[in-house]
């Protein structure tokens, strides 16, 4: 998904973010056992380990890290279940960056700050 996290690293960065893109999950939980990251960002599908499998790592690490998913494909009710019962967030594809922007900058409780 190069094209989309190059379109979101710029605007992101406008916004305050610090963003670091990855391609797998096992990166990611590797990185966020390096470094304590606010908010991660990940698609559901991934090779090898999957969004949710990594999600459970990092949170593991790190209990306050906010995960937000997202997925192009088409989501279970069970799955929707899973996702907030773990206490992740998820978004449907297709992402724009305004919107996964506001989204990043949404309180995880609903309000509008960061």
């Amino acid at each position: 998904m190069p094209g989309f996290s190059s379109s979101l690293r710029p605007a992101s960065r406008n916004h305050g973010f610090k963003p670091v893109a990855l391609y797998s999950g096992e990166e990611a939980v590797e990185l966020a056992g390096r470094f304590r990251p606010d908010v991660v960002l990940s698609d559901i599908r991934m090779s090898r380990m999957d969004g949710i499998e990594a999600a459970k790592g990092i949170r593991m690490l790190h209990p306050e890290c906010r995960i937000i998913l997202f997925t192009a494909h088409t989501v279970s009710t069970a799955l929707i279940k899973l996702i907030r019962g773990l206490g992740f967030e998820l978004l449907q594809r297709p992402l724009h960056p305004e919107h996964v922007l506001t989204a990043l900058s949404r309180h995880p409780d609903g309000r509008g700050h960061r």
